[in-house]
């Protein structure tokens, strides 16, 4: 076989590797979530499937995952809960005082939450002692209720809101409690999104209360994923992200220029050894 063509072949296996690496990375995108029926699930966002854990005994609205892998949830009344990523079973923390909490995310180290403002109150945003369920007032904003909440840097958050239209992604700052309304999120009716994370692959996720799996656009606008069975879902966490995502994976470059250099020693070599034997 000519040098020429074992190169071709080799170079067509970097390829391939090149594409399984960059998949394999993307796929790994998996959270939690708990639905209408109080039930927690594992659902893997690459495509759209959900597994039941168990029932957490409690009527949670809220859900976030810190970045030691512990699971919390508050409920329409404002208490927090830990929650077993094994069983589903709830145990109460304390109570907020906050009213019902829907948007529930760590920031860091720091498990933050947004309360609904059904009242047309504004919506505060606090910080939520992850032992004792007190909470700091981190900043407050006015853009109607919110049913949920995901963290985009440690300066803002996007929020789902039923204002200015029905349904809105809202940014907000959270220094100084500045809100845009980032475009309408997708809705049937009066199935509004209550389950929002990012996921490591930097894709805002969601899910409805039919089951429905959408990536959502950076103007609102929903991608359908796929549905994971119908459930109602009121939150969704990602657990890669509590361990700052998957085992790094070298870039694509990076690799290249390792599997090209190898190639290249390789044929050097081959060359050298063929040259020798003409010669003698």
């Amino acid at each position: 076989m000519r040098l020429l063509t074992k190169l071709a072949i080799a170079m067509s296996l970097v390829a391939g590797i090149f594409d399984f690496s960059t998949r394999s990375a993307a796929a790994d995108q998996v959270g939690f979530a708990v639905d209408a029926t109080g039930n927690l699930s594992s659902v893997d966002l690459t495509t759209a499937t959900a597994t039941s854990i168990g029932p957490t005994g409690q009527f949670l609205q809220g859900l976030a995952i810190s970045p030691t892998g512990s699971l919390f949830a508050t409920d329409f009344l404002g208490n927090l809960f830990s929650v077993s990523n094994t069983t589903g079973a709830a145990t109460l923390i304390g109570s907020t005082g906050l009213g019902d909490v829907e948007g529930l995310s760590f920031n860091g180290t720091t498990l933050i939450g947004t309360n609904f403002s059904n009242l047309g109150g504004p919506t505060t945003v606090s910080a939520i002692n992850t032992t004792t369920a007190a909470p700091t007032t981190i900043t407050t904003f006015s853009q109607g209720p919110v049913r949920t909440m995901a963290v985009v840097n440690p300066n803002t958050i996007d929020v789902a809101s039923d204002s200015p239209v029905s349904q809105s992604l809202v940014q907000v700052n959270l220094l100084t409690g500045t809100n845009t309304s980032l475009g309408q999120l997708p809705s049937m009716g009066a199935a509004l999104i209550a389950a929002l994370n990012f996921g490591t692959d930097g894709v805002l996720y969601a899910l409805d209360p039919f089951g429905n799996e959408f990536m959502i656009a950076s103007n609102g606008a929903g991608i359908p994923v796929g549905n994971t069975g119908g459930q109602d879902w009121l939150d969704l966490t990602m657990a890669s992200t509590a361990l700052d995502g998957p085992a790094p994976v070298p870039e694509p470059s990076s690799i290249a220029l390792l599997l090209v250099a190898g190639l290249g020693l390789i044929s050097v070599r081959t060359w050298q050894r063929s040259r020798r034997s003409t010669q003698s």
